[in-house]
């Protein structure tokens, strides 16, 4: 008989619950806003302004839209024959996913624009299940798709975040898009050798393993939930341990619970399904800087409640730039950190 000890089913709990309460609480958030998906298909059936002067002021600003029509069919095809090549998806699921990512684009775009949320985790949780109902077997078959579905839908919708800026500092959309080109070819030279190096080290043999992936420095908890729900679908909840299930369960209860809270209350009732489903995941240090770092800022906006004051600048309206620079400071100080530890 196979002797499970506590700690492996703490580990069990804590990542079922996780994952549950996330994806729960997003697909409750998304399904909840239904002016988001009809609103989006709407703008599809709504017709262009009359009159060439609009066509001609923007001509030479933004990018033909032929590049659109053609570029996006041939890069489906190219991104069919990734998935098909390098990952084992089926042809047909590979194709029959396409249409599924634009749709869900154009509605994370959508929400986006009227929100300045976007529903990126939920969204691919509609391609997972969708794909891993068609074909359970094979888990790249939900797992890639889903991937897809991410990064197109949340690089779209970020866009439309970076073209506001760039009008504002004189950038031209077609600018933008030059230096979005520029940016994938530099991310992919940069980030390629850093996984390699940082996640996939070879061993004393010069084997990689995919087991270094996941480690104590790197938690990489929005990857644990995907595997999570990949899991799910390729064994089914049968094979789950029962405290699984029963985390799944509760989790799942409490997720629609808060959602619906936060729904009825207009967005004041505190607790978050995602936030705490997330805070599971995390090691806890990262939730307690965290913690410690909201309680700083909730501190300094009660005592700086005037606007146009100094302080209220500072702590209220650099809120969001202080944080982001706090994050990316400590990413790339981790980071040179674990590339110093790797070369020595």
């Amino acid at each position: 008989m196979i002797q499970i000890s506590r700690g492996e089913i703490v580990n069990q709990w804590s990542l079922w619950w996780g994952v549950t309460m996330m994806v729960i609480g997003s697909l409750v958030s998304l399904f909840a806003k239904p002016e988001i998906i009809i609103g989006a298909f709407k703008n599809l059936r709504r017709k262009p302004a009359a009159g060439p002067a609009k066509a001609d002021l923007l001509g030479h600003i933004e990018l033909p839209l032929w590049m659109s029509f053609v570029g996006v069919p041939i890069f489906s095809v190219l991104g069919a024959w990734v998935t098909h090549s390098f990952f084992g998806v089926p042809w047909l699921l590979a194709f029959i996913c396409l249409p599924l990512i634009f749709g869900l684009t154009i509605i994370c775009t959508n929400a986006m624009a009227l929100t300045s949320w976007i529903p990126t985790g939920s969204l691919s949780k509609i391609t997972q299940f969708t794909m891993g109902a068609i074909d359970h077997t094979n888990p790249a078959s939900n797992l890639v798709p889903a991937g897809m579905t991410a990064e197109i839908a949340s690089n779209a919708a970020n866009l439309l975040s970076d073209i506001k800026p760039g009008y504002m500092l004189g950038g031209k959309p077609r600018h933008q898009a030059v230096g979005h080109a520029i940016g994938i070819f530099a991310g992919a030279l940069t980030s390629i050798p850093l996984f390699f190096l940082l996640f996939l080290p070879p061993n004393k043999e010069g084997v990689r393993s995919v087991t270094t992936i996941v480690s104590d420095q790197f938690a990489m908890p929005v990857a644990l939930q995907w595997k999570g729900v990949a899991d799910l679908i390729a064994k089914g909840v049968s094979q789950l341990p029962a405290s699984a299930i029963i985390s799944m369960i509760v989790a799942a209860v409490a997720a629609v619970t808060f959602e619906i809270l936060r729904i009825k209350t207009r967005g004041r009732f505190p607790l978050s399904a995602v936030s705490i489903g997330l805070g599971v995941m995390l090691p806890p240090e990262s939730c307690f800087a965290m913690w410690v770092g909201a309680m700083i800022f909730w501190w300094q906006g009660r005592k700086n409640k005037t606007p146009g004051t100094k302080g209220h600048d500072f702590w209220v309206e650099g809120c969001e730039p202080i944080c982001a620079g706090l994050i990316s400071g400590a990413a790339l100080i981790g980071i040179g950190n674990a590339i110093v530890n790797v070369l020595m």
